[in-house]
C-alpha cells in the first residue's frame, strides 16, 4: 500500500480513537461531546471573542449547516449566542460556556496527554509541525 494512504488510514484510525475516548470523557464529566468542545474551545480562543460562522467551517471540519446546527444546540442549553444582522452571523460564549470549557480543557488535556505520553516528544514535535502543514496544503482546498 502507497505510504501516503498509510498514513491518513493510521492518521483516521488514531484521530477516530481519541474521539471516541473523548467523546466519552467529556460526556461523562461534562455533558458535551468532543465536537461541543471543540466548537466551545475556537470560540473561547477568538481574537474578540466572536467568530464568524462561516470561518468555523474548516477549523471544525464540518459544512456551515453542520456547524449552525450545533450551534443551535449549544445556544439553547444557554452556552453561546449567535448575533448579527444582513446575513453577518457571529457566535460568541457566554459565560456558562466560558465556565464549561474551562473545566472541559483540563479533562481533555489530561487524556491528550495519556494518549501521547508512550511517543518521544521529538516524534510528537515533528508529526504535530507536519499535521499543521498538512491541513493547511492547498491540496485540502474546498472549491
Amino acid at each position: 500500500m502507497n505510504t501516503n494512504l498509510s498514513f491518513c488510514l493510521a492518521l483516521h484510525r488514531a484521530h477516530a480513537s481519541l474521539q471516541l475516548k473523548l467523546d466519552d470523557e467529556l460526556g461523562i464529566h461534562h455533558g458535551i461531546s468532543f465536537n461541543d468542545f471543540s466548537l466551545l474551545n475556537l470560540l473561547a480562543q477568538a481574537d474578540g471573542g466572536r467568530v464568524s460562522i462561516p470561518e468555523l467551517v474548516r477549523p471544525m471540519g464540518q459544512p456551515q449547516s453542520s456547524v449552525l446546527r450545533q450551534l443551535i444546540l449549544l445556544e439553547k442549553i444557554g452556552l453561546v449566542v449567535r448575533e448579527g444582522a444582513n446575513g453577518f452571523r457571529q457566535a460568541m460564549l457566554r459565560p456558562a460556556g466560558r465556565a464549561l470549557v474551562s473545566a472541559a480543557r483540563e479533562t481533555a488535556d489530561s487524556i491528550c496527554t495519556e494518549a501521547v505520553e508512550s511517543i518521544d516528544p521529538e516524534a510528537v514535535a515533528t508529526v504535530s509541525a507536519a499535521l499543521v502543514t498538512l491541513a493547511r496544503t492547498p491540496t485540502l482546498e474546498l472549491s
